[in-house]
């Protein structure tokens, strides 16, 4: 039947005469959403892009239009027992994302908005029980690996745990307790042998028959000028602990020592099949890290862009995807979510107006409703 003005092949009905045209853009939408996926996983601004492939800038927006509605699966396999895991948390303006991964792959992922036990439980839902689990020592982990994984041995950071000291104590400090203190610390990431943590608790154990009278000092309000409390103290407070940061940071080793988070690494569970890391730092450098920088390269994009970003390098960086242009297809290059979305925008917006006690969304229209303070008003409204 010949082609359009513009070169596109026109079809007729055999039997009603009508014309039409049946254009194939999956090739198009497939080549577009490399596009998409090149430029949210790279580190290259969207103008760059565009001058890449000879657009403009609002061409490729729009290009991106459907694609901010596929949605990325984070499943991992829920009978799959890793040797160790490890989880933190990292913080993207208002959102926390929280990351479960081993040494190589991420495994599973969580947006929140803070690090609690209630949202470490949800990452952990999505993950069997590990066999060691490595955590820098938020309070909401440990919480939450006590009630999903009460099996599953616990291995503190041993960075962040030296980190901590450094906190308690300075880099250079004055006071002999806080340099034995700091000198511990240094010591606990240089252990290699069960021999080493031996002597190391035995140093722990020194440090409390030397020091422990002194950490037991009290300083009582009524022997201090009222200019001299500290601003920590609460005002019924009649006494407190002089050496708060030294007993702080020594009862860390204490507690962290007796509950055996430590050296699990050094007394491994007799099912473990790899050597097990005594930091955080493969989840912090090649997780964390990495989504720091591709948010750097993406500032300026929306809250929900920026998780959806994310979401994308995330599930690439998982050890058995599929590939993402087969879930766009899947999902006709976001088009289904974009249906999904719009039919729930309109029913919130038919909802509106309903007698049920919630607070009414923005108008769109004028209010009609009778108001007895219409009226033409003068002057300014600040004068009495």
């Amino acid at each position: 039947m010949g082609t359009t003005s513009s070169g596109t092949q026109r079809w007729r009905c055999t039997h009603c005469g009508h014309t039409f045209t049946n254009p194939n853009t999956a090739k198009t939408s497939a080549y577009r959403f490399s596009v998409f996926i090149d430029w949210i996983t790279g580190q290259r601004p969207l103008d760059a892009v565009a001058a890449a492939h000879n657009v403009s800038r609002r061409t490729l927006i729009r290009w991106f239009t459907y694609f901010w509605f596929i949605i990325v699966p984070c499943k991992p396999d829920p009978y799959r027992v890793y040797d160790q895991l490890f989880i933190d948390g990292t913080y993207f303006h208002k959102k926390c994302l929280l990351v479960a991964a081993t040494s190589e792959h991420v495994v599973a992922w969580h947006w929140c908005t803070r690090e609690t036990a209630y949202d470490y439980a949800k990452l952990f839902d999505l993950i069997a029980e590990p066999l060691v689990v490595t955590t820098d020592g938020s309070g909401g982990a440990h919480k939450a690996i006590k009630q999903c994984w009460p099996n599953a041995a616990i291995q503190r950071c041993l960075v962040h745990v030296r980190r901590d000291t450094i906190k308690d104590t300075t880099r250079q400090p004055t006071l002999t307790a806080h340099k034995a203190l700091l000198r511990l610390g240094n010591q606990l990431t240089h252990i290699t042998t069960r021999d080493q943590a031996i002597d190391w608790a035995l140093r722990l154990n020194r440090f409390h028959d030397l020091y422990g009278d002194w950490l037991k000092d009290r300083t009582y309000r009524n022997q201090v000028a009222p200019e001299e409390i500290p601003k920590r103290i609460r005002d019924n407070q009649q006494w407190w602990y002089t050496h708060p940061r030294a007993r702080r940071a020594y009862r860390r080793f204490e507690r962290l020592y007796q509950q055996g988070h430590l050296f699990v690494w050094l007394n491994p569970p007799h099912r473990t099949t790899t050597e097990l890391k005594t930091t955080t730092n493969s989840l912090e450098g090649g997780v964390n890290a990495q989504l720091k920088h591709l948010a750097r390269a993406h500032r300026g994009a929306f809250d929900e862009h920026q998780r959806i970003i994310m979401d994308w390098w995330l599930y690439l960086h998982t050890q058995h995807h599929d590939d993402p242009l087969a879930l766009a297809i899947e999902q006709d290059f976001g088009h289904a979510g974009y249906a999904h979305a719009r039919q729930a925008h309109m029913r919130e917006r038919d909802q509106a107006n309903s007698p049920d006690g919630r607070p009414k969304v923005y108008d769109t229209g004028i209010d009609t409703d009778f108001n007895p303070s219409w009226a033409i008003r003068y002057g300014w409204a600040g004068r009495s």
